[in-house]
């Protein structure tokens, strides 16, 4: 009988295990940098936390070897479980930091001055900020897509109101069309016609006379 092979479990987490020099202000403060930077969750005074991945492995690794430089103590382990602490458990204590970082910069963005907010520089920040806590965000925070929105909406320009623009008239569109107007519009024209021509007449008249020198008859 042929037993298969069975394949090895990944642990599902990787822990930090180190020990700095007493006199090393300068490195813990670095260290503890970088460990935030990367997303990690102290595990009591046992080291940090990081789901087992290549790109956390090198994280690890390279964060080691600066510390044994500095005359440290530093392993990086495989966890397969931890006895006080389910994966549901660590799983949520992940969920919930990254839930506090999309908080914070959710409200960074609603406060920020609408003018200042939509300058390129103060854009290209925010959106850093938000790709930075997206490569830490290892379970998919329902809040990233909402940080998402918001900062598409501050790449998009405010609508103005526009005015319509004034079209050319066609001679031929007003062609053959039904026009309501008031009863006998002529009568108008004629009696304006009619004023004109006899002022016209009455200033002849005047000036005949004056001519013949006989003001007394002159119509004003």
């Amino acid at each position: 009988m042929t037993i298969p092979d069975s394949k090895p479990l990944v642990s599902p987490w990787l822990l930090l295990a180190f020990s700095l020099p007493g006199k090393g202000a300068s490195l813990r403060v670095a260290v503890w940098r970088k460990l935030q930077r990367y997303g990690s969750l102290p595990l009591g005074n046992s080291g940090y936390l990081l789901p087992n991945s290549e790109s956390n492995r090198e994280k690890f690794e390279w964060l080691a070897t600066t510390i044994r430089g500095a005359q440290g103590e530093a392993s990086v382990l495989e966890v397969q479980a931890i006895d006080n602490c389910s994966k549901p458990q660590l799983t949520k204590r992940f969920s919930d930091a990254r839930n506090h970082d999309y908080r914070e910069l959710l409200k960074i963005l609603r406060s920020t001055a609408p003018r200042s907010s939509k300058s390129p520089i103060h854009i290209a920040r925010f959106r850093q900020r938000f790709q930075d806590i997206v490569s830490i965000d290892f379970f998919g925070s329902p809040l990233r897509e909402q940080v998402d929105r918001a900062l598409a909406a501050m790449r998009q320009p405010r609508t103005q109101p526009t005015l319509p623009e004034l079209s050319k008239v066609s001679r031929s569109a007003y062609r053959s069309q039904k026009w309501v107007t008031r009863p006998r519009p002529g009568v108008d024209r004629v009696a304006a016609s009619g004023a004109q021509g006899a002022r016209a007449r009455r200033t002849r008249v005047a000036a005949v006379l004056r001519v013949r020198g006989d003001p007394a008859d002159v119509v004003v």
